[in-house]
């Protein structure tokens, strides 16, 4: 459906030019009209609050219910065709509403970005000017917070904008200083403190391995078992001894019994009839427990977080 706006002519407010003023017209109008509709909902009476939001969360729900459940066209490979009956009718209305749906929960999703931003910066703020306990942290995120934001968007309207360049992403001719600034602070800066943390974790985790594989029971003496040979068959110098060991011992007939013992073998059967269908079990589990929660937030069953 969007695409076909794009194409309609005289250019409308559902397909204005790229960085027209007409665009950032009813973009900035289309912002005002949701912030008041948002402040609206959050004044009006509480006896309301919940049907308002749980009649929009069902409708919003059935239409991807129908989506999935509903006959889609099959090879509608010219864009007139025209449905036979009032069956084929929905079915051509769903496929073309669906990539319009996905547009509003993106801007949705927007929205609750902006909402997160607005309360993190409410937070910190007044923790920054009553200078509280460890204000100085404050004053860091909401720097950082600014000077991504800022610098962010400056590289990509100069990248990516009406008015952008072909500039590469990699440091190079083009290169500007809201391309270096971006450049330090994303790449140079968080992604570095990203994988300092996580390996700062992985020493956590060893530690709650080593506790969680102390032989105290029959149970945790095979899990200790199972993970050593897991452990042991990715290390490639062990794994090559021990493997060309029981070649040796089985005369290199490959079809001896004992070549079942290769720490290749033993951590492929594992694999095979233990891993992967425990995986499959939770993750049918998770599935199930997943649709559970969908239906209850759907039919707004849910109370967690509030009252009526």
């Amino acid at each position: 459906m969007m695409p076909f706006f794009a194409q309609l002519d005289p250019k409308t407010i559902w397909n204005a030019p790229n960085g027209s003023s007409q665009l950032w017209m009813m973009i900035i109008l289309a912002l005002l009209a949701m912030v008041a509709l948002t402040f609206g909902l959050m004044r009006a009476p509480t006896q309301l609050r919940r049907p308002i939001v749980a009649g929009v969360t069902f409708i919003s729900g059935l239409f991807y219910v129908l989506y999935w459940l509903y006959p889609q066209p099959i090879a509608r490979s010219v864009p007139d065709d025209k449905p036979r009956n009032f069956s084929e009718a929905v079915g051509f209305w769903i496929a073309d509403a669906q990539p319009v749906v996905a547009n509003i929960s993106n801007i949705v999703a927007g929205f609750l970005i902006g909402l997160g931003i607005y309360s993190l910066l409410r937070i910190h703020l007044r923790k920054l000017f009553k200078q509280q306990k460890d204000w100085f942290f404050s004053l860091v995120l909401v720097v950082s917070l600014v000077s991504m934001t800022l610098f962010g968007y400056w590289d990509w309207v100069n990248r990516q904008g009406p008015a952008g360049g072909a500039i590469p992403y990699i440091p190079g001719p083009g290169w500007g200083f809201q391309q270096y600034a971006r450049d330090l602070l994303f790449d140079g800066l968080l992604q570095q403190m990203d994988a300092a943390m996580f390996s700062i974790v992985a020493f956590y985790i060893m530690s709650a391995g080593y506790r969680a594989f102390r032989a105290r029971s029959i149970e945790a003496t095979i899990l200790l078992i199972t993970a050593l040979v897991v452990l042991l068959s990715f290390m490639g110098v062990i794994q090559f001894a021990w493997d060309g060991m029981i070649k040796n011992q089985a005369h290199q007939n490959p079809d001896a019994f004992i070549q079942n013992f290769r720490l290749t073998e033993v951590y492929g059967w594992i694999r095979k009839t233990i891993q992967t269908p425990a995986i499959l079990g939770i993750d049918f589990g998770v599935g199930i427990g997943l649709m559970a929660m969908g239906l209850r937030i759907w039919l707004s069953l849910e109370r967690t977080g509030g009252t009526d």
